[in-house]
């Protein structure tokens, strides 16, 4: 498990994924994924540059490391340069180029997140300033006054929309997690402002949740998507954290008992319940499930997951890629997908599900010692 870790660690920091080139305008952004078949980066995502800032403080954390701090500060400035110049928080830079019209909310709450941890690690007082900026941008233009919050602004026509095409461009459970910048910020600075608005948030959990447990993914039909279910129990984790209000940890506990028993012999999980897309199992949702299940537990002090854990990890690690090239080596396939042929593997070397796993893969190896305060570091 140790070698499985370095690895990991290894590629998400050398791998080329975030562009450490100081000549490059991109400095410090990080891809989407690697394609091991084409040969080329995906795209570069400001959501997964957020997810990576909040990782280098979980590592700075555990272990104080120069090399964290500095490539935060890259990564850190990047977002804000990315934000400054496009006026928000784009999907992302790429040949397709509608991914520079769309601000989406979502990725907002995670850069959010990630810029205030940056300024954790190195006390820039101009990191705190943009994530706050973009905390103040969810509650000022996304939060709607019943709790929910508006996914998807166009920067052509400066208005918020919605496609019932595309999942991630409805209101949905997964917007409970942008509830984690605006708690954090508000222990930081104490404006109430940020608290009232993440329990409005945090109220319209309970649309979202079955008799059974399970959460949807939209409140107008019964798809259940795990990725988006975890996204939900992370945020509702990190209000636990601050709050200790127990319904929340409840409405976890619950969820995750019915993801329970989703999971099949091998120890994997399926993406999508009752749904038509096409069926998946991701590295990403399943270090996510790892993650959820070491920290239920601890809160707990309890052992009722170990097993489930167990099995999570032992497929997991069939996603880690051995390769001589050091752009695959270590890091994480994105999943196994369904063809008419059966399972095949996509060949996606993929940045946020290795990001969740090397802190799942890290709590794992650590849970006897691990603190119930490390739900402060979930990302």
């Amino acid at each position: 498990m140790d070698e499985f870790n370095e690895m990991l660690e290894d590629w998400l920091l050398s791998s080329g994924i975030v562009i450490n080139d100081s000549e490059n305008e991109n400095f410090g952004g990080v891809h989407a994924y690697y394609d091991s078949q084409n040969h080329e980066y995906g795209f570069l995502y400001p959501e997964i540059t957020g997810y990576f800032l909040s990782m280098l403080r979980f590592l700075h954390e555990r272990n104080p490391n120069e090399k964290y701090t500095s490539l935060a500060k890259t990564s850190g400035n990047w977002i804000i340069k990315i934000s400054e110049k496009y006026g928000g928080i784009i999907q992302g830079i790429s040949k397709d180029k509608t991914k520079l019209d769309l601000v989406y909310s979502f990725d907002t709450a995670i850069c959010a997140k990630g810029l205030l941890d940056c300024f954790m690690i190195t006390k820039e007082e101009k990191f705190f300033n943009q994530g706050k900026k973009l905390c103040d941008w969810i509650i000022d233009e996304a939060l709607e006054s019943d709790g929910t919050v508006k996914p998807v602004k166009n920067l052509k026509n400066q208005k918020f929309e919605e496609d019932d095409m595309y999942w991630y461009k409805q209101k949905g459970c997964l917007h409970i997690k942008t509830i984690m910048p605006l708690l954090q910020i508000y222990q930081m600075t104490k404006e109430e402002k940020f608290l009232n608005a993440a329990e409005l948030i945090i109220n319209t959990a309970p649309l979202f949740q079955n008799d059974d447990g399970s959460i949807t993914l939209h409140q107008k039909n019964q798809t259940i998507h795990l990725h988006s279910l975890c996204y939900t129990i992370e945020g509702l984790l990190f209000a636990y954290g601050v709050t200790k209000d127990e319904n929340l940890l409840q409405i976890c506990d619950n969820a995750i008992e019915w993801c329970c028993q989703k999971i099949l012999d091998d120890g994997s999980i399926l993406l999508w319940y009752n749904s038509n897309f096409q069926q998946a199992k991701t590295s990403y949702h399943i270090s996510q499930l790892m993650r959820i299940m070491l920290l239920i537990d601890k809160i707990q002090s309890s052992n009722k997951y170990s097993k489930y854990i167990e099995k999570l990890f032992k497929f997991l690690k069939t996603f880690q890629a051995e390769d001589n090239d050091s752009r695959i080596n270590g890091g994480l396939y994105e999943e196994y997908y369904k063809s008419l042929t059966g399972w095949k593997k996509r060949n996606r070397i993929n940045s946020w599900g290795s990001m969740f796993a090397l802190q799942g893969i890290i709590w794992f190896n650590e849970r006897d010692s691990l603190e119930s305060n490390w739900i402060d570091f979930l990302y």
